[in-house]
């Protein structure tokens, strides 16, 4: 939780949208703030006396983050949105947005004025900056001016978007520590494959356990995730390539096909999906029986995200039913009461780790036909 930053939660793309929209329906600045008042954002309706006078002197720009700070600050001590005078004579309000109790960054709107200009008092903050007297207060004069109550109330239509904000990182937080323990559980079967592999008698595994056994060895057994943009039809091409040299093409019907509506682009990591969907196919086709062997790739919408979705049907399949129910069971849930081989316990734990890293769905059922059918859901976003 100490190392939880807000930019680790939110998009900063959209925060800066949020407070774009936020500036251009009030007619008032806004700037959001990580925890000590420093922005990570660009300001929204900034005045010209902000941003080319106060905020261009270290001094200035020192008091602003914290005034920002203390701004939020008081809005959490108060449970509200706080409406404040800033260092340089202007009106500000600000909102905390919050984790768990702790504040982990602040909405800041204002940049207004609610009284006259004081002369003398903008006098002394211009020679303490080191600005000329005559062009802050001109400038000062420029700013908005608008009545108190007015203030107050943008004040709390912006506690009502911090309020939001607060509760999307909430979301968000829970999302990237069930990521973490994803990675840790993965990471800790990497390390138990690896012991396992080095017990066990090397030449009866399969070739590609060995591969992926080297592939985890490459990376000191540092599983991670490594998102790319790739092209579904270039995934499917390494897919097939990879299978095409075991299949027997006078007996077995292998297809591969991508659904029309499958965007050009996607987000994710596709050489793990690769692998998963190889080992799966490896695994039907040391069943030498198969007649037909198909691969459907489609996309449908959830949420934010796009859901890869792989349908692998082996017709007329010769696996035992309880054989299938078993492995899948074992790879989804971790079941010990079935205890295979010392080369399918291995297989099937690199299933599981693939699986895990992609946060995949995979679903095994059989048809009243016979044939088995492997559906495998990613999410991924489009591009």
């Amino acid at each position: 939780m100490k190392d939880v930053r807000l930019v680790d939660l939110m998009d900063v793309k959209a925060l800066q949208k949020i407070q774009d929209e936020f500036s251009r329906y009030t007619g008032m600045a806004a700037l959001t703030t990580d925890e000590n008042g420093i922005p990570i954002t660009e300001g929204s309706g900034f005045t010209n006396f902000c941003t080319n006078l106060v905020r261009t002197t270290r001094l200035g720009c020192r008091r602003c983050e914290e005034c920002d700070k203390n701004g939020a600050v008081m809005t959490l001590e108060n449970k509200r949105a706080t409406v404040y005078s800033c260092h340089a004579g202007l009106t500000d309000f600000a909102a905390p947005i919050m984790l768990e109790g702790k504040m982990i960054g602040s909405f800041i709107g204002g940049q207004v004025r609610t009284e006259e200009v004081d002369e003398e008092k903008m006098t002394s903050i211009a020679q303490e900056l080191g600005i000329s007297p005559e062009i802050f207060i001109s400038e000062a004069n420029k700013a908005r001016q608008l009545e108190f109550h007015d203030v107050e109330k943008a004040a709390e239509f912006l506690e009502g978007i911090a309020g939001s904000l607060s509760e999307m990182a909430y979301h968000n937080f829970l999302a990237l520590q069930k990521s973490r323990r994803m990675e840790n559980a993965a990471r800790a079967q990497a390390e138990f494959i690896m012991e396992s592999y080095n017990d066990m008698d090397q030449t009866r595994m399969p070739k590609e356990v060995r591969d992926v056994i080297d592939y985890i060895r490459h990376l000191d057994g540092k599983i991670e995730i490594r998102e790319t943009d790739y092209k579904l039809k270039d995934l499917r091409d390494v897919i097939y390539k990879q299978v095409i040299v075991l299949v027997d093409q006078d007996e077995i019907d292998f297809r591969m096909d991508i659904d029309q509506d499958v965007p050009g682009k996607l987000l994710g990591d596709a050489g793990r999906i690769g692998q998963l969907v190889v080992r799966i196919l490896h695994y039907f086709l040391s069943y030498k029986t198969i007649d037909r062997l198909y691969v459907d790739f489609g996309v449908k919408k959830k949420s934010y995200a796009s859901m890869l979705c792989i349908s692998i049907t082996d017709y007329n399949s010769e696996i035992p039913d309880e054989e299938g129910k078993k492995i899948l069971n074992y790879v989804q849930n971790e079941d010990f009461s079935y205890e295979p081989d010392d080369t399918s316990l291995i297989a099937v734990r690199l299933l599981r780790l693939i699986i895990e890293q992609i946060s995949a769905d995979v679903k095994m059922r059989r048809d009243a036909d016979n044939n088995v059918h492997i559906d495998i859901e990613v999410p991924q976003l489009a591009i």
